[in-house]
């Protein structure tokens, strides 16, 4: 059980990281030498996986919640 929960909130982070690199890539903060229109189709594709991820994760996680209960 407890080694779930530690993959649990190893992925939670895994998508935290994901979007947050995301964000840094539109608002133009990482990879300035990146041309403008990669920076972005990148910076789009790693939001909308961090997002998918935690999404994922969350459905994982009370569907293991529904299970055990």
């Amino acid at each position: 059980m407890m080694k779930a929960d530690a993959f649990k909130y190893l992925k939670y982070v895994l998508a935290l990281v994901t979007f947050a690199f995301g964000a840094l890539l539109l608002a133009g903060v990482a990879l300035k030498d990146l041309q403008e229109q990669v920076r972005y189709t990148f910076g789009i594709v790693l939001v909308l996986m961090g997002i998918y991820r935690f999404v994922i994760t969350k459905i994982q996680a009370s569907r293991t919640r529904d299970l055990d209960a």
